[in-house]
């Protein structure tokens, strides 16, 4: 549904009614698996940068090069396999350059905007739930323009919209918005759903261990 709001421009419910059950049962496999891949390793990289002497600018360029290199192929998989294409080698790293600029303008938008958070409030981490979920937005909103370019680059050849009908606020505003709220809830309710899940899991392996 995202992916045909950014690429295709279509209105939400347009796009809900364009995917049917059997296409969302289909396709979840496929999200789950390249997520599981994605967000995990984008977090490492960040708290890999975030342990060395640099500054949240050269951190957030460091991750965003290296994010985008290694999961780009995993990325537009995703992206095919959700609008029904053809996946080959010559399309792997397709929009490379638009991708790559949005996430190191990501990564360094989050690291401010994780700064500022933490300042208003002393009790907050950047691992709380909540700063998750308003920072990760923020980055999103930030780097937003370069989502955009990335999406009028991956229109399918020969059903591609002129830039004046692309680029139009509506559009901008609705993809913007919706990507932006699907990436902070999802980052936002991971983080609330870790120290349960690893408690289980421990408690768990130790019963393992004890029988």
């Amino acid at each position: 549904i995202v992916n045909r709001v950014l690429v295709k421009r279509m209105k939400v419910m347009d796009a809900i009614k364009d995917v049917s059950p059997a296409m969302m049962l289909d396709f979840f496999k496929t999200t789950l698996t390249t997520n599981f891949l994605k967000f995990p390793f984008f977090e490492a990289i960040n708290a890999f940068c975030a342990a060395m002497p640099i500054n949240s600018s050269v951190r957030g360029f460091i991750t965003g090069i290296v994010f985008t290199t290694a999961t780009l192929p995993v990325t537009n998989y995703r992206y095919r396999k959700s609008m029904q294409l053809e996946v080959n080698w010559s399309n792997i790293y397709e929009a490379y350059f638009p991708t790559l600029i949005r996430d190191i303008v990501y990564g360094i938008a989050r690291n401010y905007c994780t700064i500022w958070a933490l300042s208003m409030n002393k009790a907050w981490t950047p691992q709380d739930p909540m700063v998750l979920f308003f920072v990760v937005i923020l980055g999103c909103l930030i780097s937003a323009p370069f989502n955009e370019w990335r999406g009028f680059l991956l229109q399918s050849k020969g059903q591609e919209l002129t830039f004046s009908e692309f680029f139009k606020p509506a559009n901008f505003v609705r993809s913007t918005g919706l990507g932006a709220f699907k990436q902070g809830l999802a980052l936002g309710v991971g983080y609330w759903c870790a120290p349960p899940a690893k408690a289980f899991v421990m408690g768990l392996i130790a019963s393992i261990k004890g029988a």
